[in-house]
């Protein structure tokens, strides 16, 4: 008996492209946590997936993906690539700032592309999010600019 199908799950191309985003940012985490099942807690922690569903796509035993766990994975795989860049970008500019080779322009010149790539993803999955965090909406609720009149 198959199970019913409710319109909400991409096709397996996406649940496996799921895998690989989970796998490369457990591979990333890895390094920093010291051991997997750290990483997958702390990824867990920063994007509000559950530990199961992180090792459930890891080990690739997911055959669809609901539409909302794949969009949520593909978030935090840009937000963790766009730290990885920026903080490459930040050691670029430190060594640059120390008398750095015209090769080392050339890396921050394509990384600050790819920043701009990766924010120009990200950007239909954050609608009106900004740098800092706030939207227009937090602009025009903000009622503290009228205190003290």
């Amino acid at each position: 008996m198959a199970l019913p199908n409710f319109g909400n799950e991409v096709p397996k191309v996406s649940a496996t492209t799921a895998t690989e985003y989970v796998r490369e940012m457990v591979k990333l985490e890895t390094m920093s946590s010291g051991t997997k099942e750290a990483a997958m807690r702390k990824l867990s922690r920063d994007y509000g997936l559950t530990v199961s569903q992180l090792t459930h796509l890891h080990k690739a035993k997911a055959k669809t993906c609901d539409v909302s766990l794949y969009a949520r994975v593909k978030a935090a795989y840009l937000d963790r690539c766009a730290k990885v860049a920026a903080r490459l970008l930040h050691t670029l500019e430190i060594e640059e700032a120390s008398g750095a080779d015209a090769h080392d322009q050339d890396l921050v010149d394509r990384l600050t592309g790819i920043l701009a790539e990766v924010a120009t993803k990200r950007a239909p999955l954050h609608p009106g999010a900004k740098v800092g965090g706030f939207t227009d909406a937090d602009e025009t609720a903000d009622q503290s600019r009228d205190w003290g009149h």
